[in-house]
């Protein structure tokens, strides 16, 4: 691991005041976890001549701000001190020009040195490249070093880029992009495919300009030497330090990059961050997707750092990580967020809060760097700076096991052909199986297993009775929890029966089954042990924030002709009353001791479930009994004393049939307060109805009250 330390002593050059280091950092065979400064040849003489009108003061020139690797194999590191000054004209002029020095592979001191900015008999400060800070940020591609110079140009900034197959700088000459001075224009750097996925196009990030920041993407044109503008984008809000950091990553796998700008001083409150993710549509275009913002903590400077981890889940698509180094009173977190076929999952899979790693830790979060399998197991590992206590974690990616889970169900259940006995009576019931397998990178070849497959989930959710049971061992449960042990690739499946309860009201909602799981103890291999960096117990797949489960569903069988399953009631009905008279048009107070609803109830439509009718009548009122001619499956339940329910055709009312039933109320309790005694009927089903045929489902009857005297006269 290699860190630069900007503010260090150096052993290399005592004569030197602070001029920063970068230091290696062994990770296997050093026990006391220390790390060495690195020698850059670069001597420990003051005022050393590096050019016709060049000598140089390294004092306080911050070595190591930035550090860039160049990905490839053999490839070198870009380490660079922006704070490096040119003093030959120092009675007139200090130019703060920059410094950056290509680390060879082997890491020996012959690097090679670049100055970028540095130019014969320039002198003004301020001026061109007199002030240009050149390294404060830097990105190395297989042939480009490419440098930010935000303080060029009176501050407008720019960035420099070396072509080292021919060795020659590309310009900057876009007036429209230079015209305007402290727009800090070189503060972040990076490169990628933009255009098309075999160019590689360079990214500025300008943090000042216009007050809101703004970030550019340059084509290199080789014929003219020059960087040419393709895209821009801006910030959103004064002050954000929109395009102090900036991201370059394939996140949905199509060969183009996508950007990350970050925004680190974005305030609702004070400074919490955001990044903002562009999406790649092709020659140089790229759509905002999403604003990402961590946990939009007080003071967190989310987005001050980012960095591309590569593929750290082994699904295909590339992973970053983003740094809020000021989270937690200046302790700091790192987010990691995943790329998928749609550019970003918008939700953090993991945080890791310095506090949890170490309490000592200050600032952890400053700097990110990724895509390097350090420890061999196959999944690349990633380093943080905590620069305020001086410590680098390493972070190692654990294997990722992907199950593959599938529950299989009958297409649907038969509820009035029960298949099975519970001992009493039949029953239906339904075969359940749960089939296992995992697979993934580098990972174990045996695994534990730890499920739990519910019965009926959606209703245990709204907690509702489950319409679904297991029996095991003499018990109903709505829930079976299990153990597995399994090989890799190897399925095993594992058979249940579920048992159907008997009435089932809801005949409508789907049945779904879930099986939820996780990993049971692994026990990592003995005698393959590593002893400075032991194997890692693996994890399961992360399901973007959804529960790592597998859920399937049947439903019951209906026998619908339209589309919508459409039922369609109508209710008849006539009013009895049990006096001698049946031609009597009214109710006689105290003589009629009481009187029935005849209701004939028919369903024109498809099948209709869970049927009912329903009664509102008076509270002066008793209801005694249902009567039905043969037992056709009809009950009635008193719900309030003056609301009475009676499902019919239990589970369903089959299409084209009809039932009829009396209800019979005790009316030796009326008081004649009201003249008319008046029921109102109503059918309702659980499928849905039609409109127009809504309006027989209600029933109004009534009959007068009257008080009748029974006198004889005699003489």
């Amino acid at each position: 691991v290699l860190v630069g330390a900007p503010k260090a002593e150096s052993k290399y050059s005592t004569s030197v005041q602070s001029p920063g280091a970068v230091f290696k950092c062994r990770v296997h065979t050093n026990p006391d976890r220390r790390c060495t400064e690195l020698d850059m040849g670069r001597g420990n003489s003051r005022g050393m001549l590096c050019g016709k009108t060049c000598k140089e003061d390294r004092d306080d020139e911050w070595m190591g701000v930035s550090l860039a690797r160049q990905p490839k194999a053999g490839g070198s590191v870009l380490a660079c001190a922006h704070r490096w000054k040119n003093i030959y004209y120092e009675t007139e002029y200090i130019l703060p020009h920059g410094f950056c020095n290509i680390i060879p592979p082997n890491l020996q001191p012959n690097g090679r040195k670049l100055l970028p900015c540095y130019e014969e008999y320039k002198k003004k400060y301020g001026e061109e490249h007199g002030s240009c800070q050149a390294g404060i940020a830097g990105f190395f591609t297989e042939e480009l070093v490419i440098m930010g110079a935000p303080g060029s140009y009176y501050w407008t900034g720019t960035v420099k880029v070396l072509n080292l197959t021919d060795n020659t700088y590309y310009k900057l000459n876009d007036d429209a992009v230079i015209a305007r001075r402290y727009t800090y224009l070189g503060y972040a750097v990076t490169a990628g495919h933009f255009s098309q996925p075999t160019t590689m196009d360079v990214v500025g990030g300008a943090p000042q300009d216009g007050g809101i920041g703004k970030v550019y993407i340059f084509r290199t044109d080789r014929r003219s030497g020059s960087l040419i503008k393709i895209f821009q984008a801006s910030g959103k809000k004064m002050g954000s330090y929109f395009g102090s950091s900036l991201c370059a990553v394939d996140l949905n796998s199509d060969g183009l990059s996508d950007l990350l700008v970050g925004a680190p001083m974005f305030s609702e409150i004070r400074d919490e961050g955001q990044v903002t993710v562009y999406i790649n549509r092709g020659n140089g275009v790229l759509e905002e997707q999403l604003v990402l913002d961590g946990d939009s903590a007080y003071n967190a400077h989310f987005g001050e750092s980012m960095a591309a981890l590569g593929d750290i889940d082994d699904d295909g698509f590339s992973d970053v990580a983003i740094g809020a180094p000021k989270e937690d009173n200046y302790i700091g977190a790192v987010y990691i967020y995943h790329g998928d076929a749609n550019g970003i999952v918008p939700q953090y899979s993991m945080k890791l809060s310095g506090q949890t790693i170490n309490p000592m830790l200050r600032m952890f979060g400053q700097s990110i760097s990724g895509g390097v399998d350090m420890d061999g197991n196959g999944y690349p590992d990633m380093t943080v700076g905590a620069f305020l206590s001086d410590n680098v974690v390493l972070l190692r990616s654990r294997p990722v096991i992907t199950m593959d889970i599938s529950i299989f169900l009958p297409a649907s259940i038969n509820i009035t052909a029960p298949q099975c006995h519970d001992g009493l009576q039949p029953v239906n019931c339904l075969n359940v199986t749960a089939c296992f397998r995992f697979s993934g990178k580098r990972v174990p070849g045996e695994i534990g297993l730890n499920y739990n497959l519910t019965a009926d989930v959606a209703k245990k959710e709204k907690s509702q009775q489950p319409r679904v049971y297991f029996v095991t061992s003499g018990e109903t449960v709505g829930q079976i929890t299990e153990k597995l042990q399994l090989s890799y690739m190897q399925e095993k499946c594992e058979h249940y029966l579920a048992y159907v309860k008997k009435r089932v009201k809801d005949v409508i909602s789907p049945i779904v089954f879930e099986a939820a799981y996780s990993l049971g103890e692994h026990v990592v291999e003995r005698g393959k042990e590593d002893k400075e960096l032991p194997a890692l117990k693996p994890i399961l797949r992360w399901k973007k924030g959804q529960k790592i489960a597998q859920r399937n569903q049947t439903v019951f069988e209906r026998n619908c002709q339209s589309d919508d399953c459409a039922a369609d009631l109508k209710l008849q009905g006539k009013l009895l009353l049990s006096s001698v008279d049946d031609r009597t048009a009214y109710l006689a107070l105290g003589a009629v001791r009481n009187i029935s609803l005849n209701i004939s109830i028919s369903n024109v439509g498809d099948d209709a479930y869970d049927t009912n009718v329903f009664f509102n009548f008076s509270g002066e009122l008793f209801f005694i009994k249902m009567w039905q001619k043969e037992e056709l499956g009809i009950a009635c339940e008193l719900l309030e004393s003056d609301f009475l329910k009676c499902s019919v055709g239990f589970p369903f009312m089959r299409s084209k049939s009809r039932y009829e039933f009396s209800v019979i109320f005790d009316t030796s309790h009326l008081s004649g307060q009201e003249e008319m005694l008046t029921f109102l009927v109503t059918a309702q089903s659980g499928n849905l109805e039609r409109t127009e045929s809504l309006h027989d489902n209600t029933l109004t009857l009534s009959v007068p009250l009257m008080h009748e005297v029974d006198s004889s006269i005699n003489g």
